[in-house]
């Protein structure tokens, strides 16, 4: 299961030889981010360490990877802030740059 979440955020976010290389020198917690696997209530909840897969910013929705850098309610401003728009469709999200969607990850204080 846990790897749908992988395979779905690296469908949007899209793969090509930057993003590869750029990838290549993160540490494991940025990687991680940006594949899904992060320490969030989904996740956690697929490995049996937390109940709860609801967002804690927001209270809406599943706490995913997607959830927080494309439409958690909570981060729009931050969202606006960083990546120019409140809330993206996943076709958006595959044309930015991970290092502009990895500051916005760590703007959510939730990694």
């Amino acid at each position: 299961m846990g790897g749908d979440q992988a395979k779905q955020m690296l469908r949007q976010v899209g793969l090509n030889l930057s993003h590869t290389k750029y990838a290549l020198r993160l540490c494991g917690t940025d990687l991680r981010i940006l594949v899904g696997h992060a320490g969030l209530n989904r996740h956690l909840t697929l490995m049996q360490i937390r109940t709860d897969v609801v967002c804690p910013l927001c209270q809406q929705d599943e706490e995913t990877v997607l959830h927080l850098l494309t439409e958690c309610s909570a981060l729009a401003v931050k969202r606006t802030n960083i990546l120019g728009s409140p809330y993206l469709c996943y076709e958006e999200l595959g044309k930015m740059h991970w290092r502009a969607l990895l500051r916005l990850a760590k703007a959510s204080q939730r990694f």
